[in-house]
């Protein structure tokens, strides 16, 4: 089916020329009107071999940890989110970090809501706390994982629990979201409401997600806040992990204009933003985990290969094609141009790339990928669950 995305952003009044007159009017809810609670249900990033760490954000500012449950609820340990000999603690959003010594653990979030905060008196208010959650989390050493990949979701948020049940994984190890989750994003509720909670409701409070950042994460007044509400190894959009026989390399693409467009009002330097990146993943491609992996799949969202030939699609493109090309990498998977397509190696590249489809019913995809082994398979779907194209390795 075909779809024009900059037909679907104009729809949008996402890239006009002129502001329009809003024809409607909505209520402004302030703190002090909204109740003490979750704004979106606990959530879990940055799975590491030995650590696993649990996100979750509230109405109001308050004292938050996690419990540690045994199988009857009963407390084993009680963490918090611990910096400079001082607990988090008259804040919103709180990350916790746990400490894996087996891949089955259950949990839950308390808080206490803090009415007063002075120097020498900290008053409580209510305390609410979330279910009780078990989480199994895969191994970077064990010989088999499921992944699930969705990608240009764009605030239709009825998609993320529609697609992951039209996944036909039996079990999804780890999610990730490759980009433009958003339109933009302008505050916190625009994270909870539109992100966070559907997802969380879903499967983000039992299954780790990551959230790869598409060039319209990077637009918006909060662009800037935006990666606190996320946990990323060493602070980085772009990381590479091994996990079950995949080495898997994220890469954050930027944006897909000249760094001197008169939008960006000279607030951006994405080109020597890639080339870090190009840096980097020079070595990280000689790795010995990487060496040691026994596929290697890259996760970005705007695609160099089979799309436009805007600024950002050129130089990602001149920054990492080389590179991956010259160390033989499985697949690059992608998003952004909102028209699903599956490209083998060829003249141009050596590797898979696969490019997942836009927001619209009908066009719509999600990628499964399965390894056990030296087994790999990788299939793109479209959202009535039937596959587009896949292959497979070993």
């Amino acid at each position: 089916m075909s779809f024009n995305r900059r037909n679907f952003l104009k729809s949008l009044g996402l890239i006009s020329i002129g502001a329009s007159t809003p024809v409607y009017a909505e209520k402004i809810i302030t703190k002090q009107d909204t109740a003490f609670t979750f704004a979106c249900p606990p959530y879990l990033q940055n799975l590491k071999e030995e650590s696993i760490s649990i996100c979750s954000v509230f109405t109001k500012p308050c004292l938050a940890w996690v419990e540690l449950l045994d199988s009857n609820n009963q407390v084993l340990k009680t963490i918090y989110q611990v910096e400079d000999g001082m607990r988090n603690a008259n804040a919103e959003l709180f990350k916790f970090k746990i400490n894996t010594n087996s891949k089955s653990l259950k949990y839950r979030v308390v808080a206490k809501k803090i009415k007063k905060f002075d120097p020498y008196k900290i008053e409580y208010g209510e305390t609410i706390q979330s279910n009780p959650t078990d989480i199994n989390l895969p191994q970077s050493k064990q010989e088999n994982i499921n992944v699930l990949i969705l990608n240009d979701i764009h605030e239709a948020k009825d998609s993320y629990a529609y697609l992951y049940d039209k996944s036909k994984l039996p079990k999804k190890d780890l999610v990730f979201l490759n980009g433009d989750s958003f339109h933009y994003v302008s505050n916190q509720n625009d994270l909870t409401e539109k992100l966070l909670t559907p997802i969380g409701n879903k499967f983000a409070s039992e299954t780790p997600f990551i959230m790869v950042r598409g060039n319209h994460e990077t637009r918006g007044s909060f662009a800037r806040d935006y990666k606190k509400y996320f946990d990323y190894p060493e602070n980085k959009f772009y990381q590479a992990f091994k996990m079950g026989p995949i080495f898997w390399i994220v890469l954050d693409s930027g944006e897909d204009k000249p760094d001197d467009h008169e939008v960006y009002g000279g607030t951006v330097d994405y080109d020597n933003y890639r080339l870090e990146q190009k840096a980097w993943l020079a070595k990280v491609l000689q790795s010995k985990e990487r060496k040691e992996a026994k596929h290697t799949l890259v996760v970005t969202h705007i695609p160099f290969h089979h799309s436009d030939d805007w600024h950002g699609t050129k130089h990602n493109h001149e920054c990492f094609h080389e590179l991956l090309n010259n160390h033989k990498v499985d697949a690059v998977i992608s998003g952004h141009t909102h028209q699903y397509s599956f490209h083998p190696p060829d003249n141009n590249h050596n590797y898979y790339v696969i490019i997942g489809g836009g927001p619209k019913a009908g066009n719509r995809t999600f990628v499964d990928i399965s390894a056990q082994g030296k087994s790999l398979l990788v299939s793109l779907n479209l959202d009535d669950g039937s596959t587009i194209n896949r292959f497979t390795k070993g």
